[in-house]
């Protein structure tokens, strides 16, 4: 049942009153189930549809089997990553695994939040693997960058500084810009502009 329908355990898990009873079943899990378990799950991190997630050059993930822990880290461009951890508790999966994300850029605060909680609520409320989570996780990274183009003035999608996208567009030619980025270029040029298309910058 652990390994099948990990789901359904933690929530009969979560339901139990008697503390002796949860403190042994829990007792009883991490020492002769939760190991075999967690070995399956990193396991499954070198098979070929691991592989297959893993693009050598933007997405990587990486299993620390003595910690527990699961690690994918997306690199939008040179020195701009995303990386999120999971850590993997040792009564596996009576108890539910913590989502960390320990670097950011790009992706405002509000919408990160809602990244962690759907891999936090996928883990605890669905039957799929680690993978299955790194698979999502990775997926809404694609959504979130996808077609997003460099900033024509520092020629780099997230910002060095700040770690935003080109966010403030021109409404002529439509090309996106860093609002530190236009912001310089308004002072330096003395004049409201943009800098692809010449046209006067519109509020």
């Amino acid at each position: 049942v652990l390994l099948a329908l990990p789901a359904s355990a933690a929530l009969w898990f979560g339901d139990l009153r008697d503390r002796g009873l949860a403190a042994a079943v829990e007792a009883y899990t991490r020492t002769h189930v939760s190991p075999a378990l967690l070995s399956h799950q990193l396991a499954v991190l070198h098979s070929p549809a691991a592989q297959e997630l893993a693009d050598a050059e933007s997405f990587a993930v990486r299993a620390l089997a003595a910690a527990r822990e699961v690690v994918a880290v997306a690199t939008v461009e040179d020195g701009a990553t995303l990386e999120l951890a999971v850590r993997l508790p040792p009564a596996w999966p009576l108890k539910p695994a913590e989502v960390e994300c320990r670097r950011r850029v790009g992706v405002s605060e509000g919408r990160l939040r809602m990244w962690l909680l759907s891999v936090s609520a996928f883990l605890r409320n669905q039957n799929g693997s680690i993978l299955d989570a790194m698979a999502m996780w990775k997926a809404n990274i694609d959504r979130a960058f996808a077609g997003v183009e460099e900033c024509l003035i520092c020629y780099s999608i997230v910002h060095p500084a700040n770690g935003q996208l080109p966010k403030m567009a021109c409404r002529t030619c439509g090309k996106g810009f860093h609002s530190a980025c236009l912001f310089k270029w308004f002072q330096s040029a003395s004049k409201s502009s943009c800098p692809h298309c010449q046209c006067p910058w519109l509020h």
